[in-house]
């Protein structure tokens, strides 16, 4: 209960830097139907929603997280920096297959269905965020010419 608290509490921190990164984009011009701040402030919403939630009502189970727990919250941790690093330069497709697939296979699942797993929620995410959402997202120069 503790640490689903202290959790939920560090991630209702996140979401209110978030929404107030967000609210102070400046932009120029409007590049995209909704503009860059809405769908950050979106996610920061339904975020600290989740939070408050959990603090009110946390898990009724004693879990301690082990070494082998905190290995993986460490790791996963460091995967959403290099995603952070590899998304503009490889592109969402790219960056969102290698970062799934370690993802999916840190947490037990087998190296070829995790990567065939990412390629294809990379595939179908694109599609949503870029030709049906009409969001700008980065191809990288594997895919520049999408």
């Amino acid at each position: 209960m503790l640490y689903d608290r202290i959790f939920a509490g560090a991630l209702l921190v996140l979401s209110g830097l978030t929404a107030w990164t967000a609210y102070h984009f400046d932009v120029p011009f409007q590049y995209e139907p909704l503009g860059p701040k809405a769908f950050p402030i979106i996610l920061s919403i339904v975020l600290a929603i989740c939070s408050v939630r959990l603090i009110v009502k946390p898990d009724a189970n004693a879990w301690l997280p082990n070494k082998e727990i905190l290995i993986k919250i460490v790791s996963g941790l460091v995967l959403m920096v290099v995603y952070a690093f590899l998304f503009e330069e490889v592109g969402f497709i790219v960056a969102t297959t290698i970062v799934g697939a370690i993802f999916s296979w840190l947490f037990g699942e087998k190296p070829l269905k995790s990567f065939l797993y990412a390629l294809a929620l990379s595939l179908v995410s694109y599609y949503l965020l870029a030709d049906l959402m009409e969001l700008n997202v980065p191809t990288g120069l594997l895919f520049g010419d999408l």
